[in-house]
Order: structure tokens, then sequence, then C-alpha cells
């Protein structure tokens, strides 16, 4: 799991070298989306396995639930915008073991995604199932979307006496 983690986090180093004179506006972008993937992929680790079905309350997700959620929503944005094939669900997922690898392959997608795209080809027009929209429109609502179920997980981590990544060293 370590290999796989540490393959994107390079990986994520490389793409998100983007040159922030010629495209400004994707390489403020894309460094948020690796920011909040890499807050997602701690919080991943920080939760113990045997937590990963944990809820606030009754008739909320559990945190597993809500890490699917974020690797198909990943997937789905980040699919549509290079155009590739959107990889099955794993939102209904419980393993901590499968989530994890789910997550480091949506994030490896979409930090690919975010390496081919420039200030330019924000504008183009892409298909996601039924609708065509800019493809600026997709990767900024996947970090939006993401941002805020890192705000749920952020939630489950503390009711379980663990620290947010985004909230250590201080």
């Amino acid at each position: 799991m370590k290999k796989v983690m540490l393959s994107v986090m390079a990986l994520s180093v490389a793409a998100f070298a983007q040159d922030a004179k010629e495209n400004p506006v994707t390489a403020v972008a894309a460094n948020m989306y690796k920011t909040v993937a890499n807050n997602i992929t701690k919080s991943i680790d920080k939760m113990p396995a045997e937590k990963f079905g944990f809820k606030s309350v009754e008739g909320t997700m559990p945190f597993s639930e809500f890490v699917g959620h974020l690797v198909d929503a990943n997937n789905n944005y980040c699919s549509a915008v290079s155009g590739g094939t959107r990889p099955a669900s794993v939102r209904k997922e419980t393993s901590k073991e499968a989530l994890a690898k789910a997550w480091a392959a949506a994030v490896e997608l979409c930090t690919k995604t975010w390496a081919g795209t420039t200030d330019k080809s924000m504008t183009a027009i892409v298909k996601m199932g039924q609708r065509e929209v800019p493809a600026a429109q997709l990767l900024l609502q996947n970090n939006g979307h993401s941002w805020e179920h890192y705000g749920n997980l952020v939630t489950l981590l503390r009711m379980n006496g663990l620290v947010p990544p985004s909230s250590e060293g201080r």
C-alpha cells in the first residue's frame, strides 16, 4: 500500500509542476486539488480499519462510504475531462485496504488529468452523462466536492479522537 501511495505522491509532484506564468488558473486549481487529495489520503491512512464503518449519527454515511463516494466522484469528473473510461463504483466497499487502493488510483487519474490541462483546455466542452459543459466546470466542481467531503472526514476523525491532517502540527 505504501508503494502505491509513494508512486502517487511522486506523480503528483511531477504533474503539478505546471508553469504558473503560462497557465496561472490551472496551476492554482491543480495545487488546490493536490492539497485536498493529500488530506484525504492522510485521513484514510489515519482512520483505523475497524472504524471504517463509523458514522456520526444514524442515517448518515459511514467513513467508508464517504471515501467510496469521493473515489467515484473523482473518477467520474476526471474521466469525463480526460476522455477515459470511468472505473466501476466502489461506493459500497467497506474495506480500508480496497478503498485506499481505489482512492490512490482515482488520485492518479485526476493528477494525470490536471497534468494535461491548460488554461485554454479548461474551456473545452466535454460530455458528462447527458450534459456538455466546459472542462473547468467539472474539474473545479471536483475540487469543491472533495473539500466538502474532506470536511465530513474531519468530523469523523475528530469523533474518534484523531487529529485531521490539515490540523496537524498546530
